[in-house]
């Protein structure tokens, strides 16, 4: 292919996640495609993305897969399908911003002709969660492309806890995912005493008070701090 259409950037989407560093030098981009619901957990869309980005070490942007998709769509017989659907609006919010956190730097959702041939959801509902979400991210596309070095924050490591950081201007942005279909709360470290705290989707800003930040998310929950020092 390169022979024949050199010049052009190709991109690659594999399942085999352990082995994306054997195929590097095959792609300019890669991404994977994990597709957990409802079988697995949705936590493999950011253990995935953080697996792909480790793989290529920095030589190559990743742009993930999340599911939109009903695995019924894959499906013969009746007994196959039961139980099969595809991923609510707080799972696909879930996995879109776990990729981010982990470190992808574009999104492939998966995908329009399965959502459009889905007999047991209406197209109408899907595709409306899919642009609220893809909506949410370009919103934040400047902060998330961002090359303003961001400050380092310290928060305890847990299984269900995705997060990143950005700096644009005045403000930092510190993005927290929650993976898991319960409740969860953690604290950050920031430091030093924010000036402002403002969490996206709340009218009201406040007031910072010491330089610990209590978080709580609803189950597969996401919170855009927006925090200036």
């Amino acid at each position: 292919m390169q022979e024949l259409d050199p010049g052009h950037p190709t991109w690659v989407v594999l399942w085999q996640v352990n082995e994306v560093q054997d195929y590097v030098r095959s792609f300019d981009v890669i991404g994977t495609d994990p597709y957990p619901i409802p079988g697995d957990r949705a936590r493999r869309a950011g253990t995935w993305a953080r697996t792909t980005v480790s793989a290529v070490r920095g030589t190559r942007p990743v742009w993930m897969v999340p599911q939109v998709f009903n695995w019924a769509c894959y499906r013969k017989t009746d007994e196959e399908k039961q139980g099969l659907r595809p991923p609510t609006l707080p799972e696909m919010r879930s996995m879109t911003w776990q990729c981010i956190a982990e470190g992808a730097q574009g999104l492939i959702y998966y995908s329009w002709f399965d959502i459009k041939r889905d007999k047991d959801v209406p197209f109408e509902r899907q595709w409306i969660w899919v642009k609220q979400v893809a909506a949410e991210v370009k919103e934040l596309t400047p902060v998330l492309l961002s090359i303003e070095p961001a400050p380092t924050f310290e928060a305890r490591e847990r299984p269900w806890l995705h997060w990143t950081t950005r700096k644009l201007g005045k403000t930092v942005y510190l993005i927290v995912v929650n993976d898991e279909g319960r409740a969860h709360s953690t604290t950050f470290n920031l430091g030093r005493t924010p000036k402002r705290v403002h969490l996206r989707g709340e009218q009201a800003d406040r007031a910072g008070h010491d330089d610990v930040l209590s978080v709580e998310l609803e189950p597969f929950g996401v919170g855009i701090y927006e925090l200036e020092f």
